[in-house]
């Protein structure tokens, strides 16, 4: 009887460990059936993020490509426009008469619209014949306090004049290689405006005037205009200079910068700057485009197209 009993206790002693051992198993099953649903959906959260951004970058790329094709149509239509009479009668209306003098001009298409506004170069101070003083006031009238824009007039300067003899303030090639810059003053003049962003100090906050005392752009312009942010600010280095025309006289006083505009008309030969910003009805990003031309009566277009580039 006793090998019976020993038999009974023991498979009664055993048998919780085989349930034990049974759900161990199931508590990692368990585990790793949880493991498997985190990873799954972590996968899909991925797929679900890379989706999203690449449907953005396309739709940000579309609106690009609309914007583009609008800031393209607004230059057309300026060229299109290009030695057109001023008006001579109270008929005449502003959309009518469109003058190099700076005025914003909006036409209307069927994904957006297109801001215009169109400059004579020959107005403006050219850079590479304006002495020290005449671009310390350009800097000055772009925001720079009186001891920087003494500095980058005298960089400037060194930039464009053909000797390696540094200004007062200035810097030719030495301070260029101890900077660790790949390249040196031009020591000759500037073929674009541009340029300037190679000159230690010129940044494109100074260059464009973003963030500028001016940076209110809305109360610049018309209103009821929208103004992209990215569009160059009235009194920006951008505005004021030029690599065209034979002008050194900056005009500071606003009353007279009103009558000159005022006066502003198309001239055979002369040189103009058409900002052109394309704005899609779907939202941002606007697309800028700069376009420097001479007005050539003796070519089939009528124009010449000196410079051209995307803001």
């Amino acid at each position: 009887m006793m090998p019976c009993q020993d038999q009974y206790t023991t498979e009664k002693k055993t048998a919780p460990l085989g349930h034990m051992r049974l759900q161990g198993e199931e508590g990692v099953v368990i585990i790793s059936v949880l493991w498997i649903c985190a990873l799954i959906m972590w996968f899909a959260l991925q797929i679900g993020a890379e989706t999203r951004l690449q449907g953005e970058e396309e739709l940000h790329h579309l609106r690009w490509s609309q914007a583009f094709y609008l800031a393209t149509g607004g230059c057309y239509e300026a060229l299109a426009r290009m030695g057109s009479a001023p008006p001579s009668g109270f008929e005449e209306t502003s959309e009518q008469d469109w003058q190099p003098n700076g005025v914003p001009h909006v036409v209307d298409y069927r994904t957006g619209q297109a801001m215009v506004m169109i400059e004579s170069e020959n107005r403006k101070v050219n850079v590479n014949l304006a002495g020290h003083e005449q671009l310390k006031a350009a800097l000055e009238k772009a925001g720079l306090n009186e001891g920087d824009a003494d500095v980058l007039a005298d960089r400037i300067r060194d930039f464009i004049d053909q000797d390696d003899i540094p200004g007062l303030k200035g810097a030719e090639k030495d301070r260029y290689a101890a900077e660790g810059l790949s390249y040196g003053p031009f020591n000759g003049p500037l073929t674009s405006l541009d340029q300037l962003l190679l000159v230690p100090g010129i940044t494109q906050q100074i260059f464009y005037g973003y963030g500028s005392r001016d940076d209110t752009l809305q109360e610049e312009y018309e209103s009821g205009i929208y103004i992209p942010p990215a569009l160059p600010r009235p009194h920006s280095l951008f505005q004021v200079l030029t690599v065209y025309g034979k002008n050194t006289f900056l005009q500071d006083n606003e009353e007279d910068q009103e009558a000159i505009r005022e006066n502003i008309t198309w001239e055979n030969g002369g040189i103009y700057r058409i900002l052109s910003a394309g704005i899609t009805s779907s939202g941002p990003p606007a697309v800028i485009i700069w376009l420097t031309v001479r007005s050539a009566p003796e070519k089939e277009e009528g124009y010449e197209v000196l410079y051209r580039k995307i803001l």
